[in-house]
């Protein structure tokens, strides 16, 4: 099974998709969902804001196929506002 993984935002330079798009391939028959890729890719549930199979939303539970194309999009992350400011 061939899958395409694309990332965005803080994710290319955290991922090991980096900067690219980047195909990677798994024995078919496996029942892999989206959550299983998460390890492989080095991408965080947690951080993870929005996900596109194909071009449409999708849920980590969905099944992956032979031949999709996945995006992950990052959470945004806020710098903490409560630090002191200078004197």
């Amino acid at each position: 099974m061939r899958i395409t993984v694309s990332v965005h935002g803080h994710f290319r330079s955290t991922s090991s998709v980096g900067q690219e798009e980047a195909n990677f391939t798994f024995p078919d028959g496996t029942g892999m969902r989206i959550r299983d890729l998460l390890i492989t890719i080095n991408i965080i549930e947690e951080e993870i804001r929005q996900i596109l199979l194909n071009g449409r939303p999708a849920r980590l539970d969905e099944p992956v196929r032979h031949r999709v194309h996945l995006e992950f999009f990052p959470k945004e992350h806020y710098r903490d506002h409560t630090a002191t400011a200078e004197a």
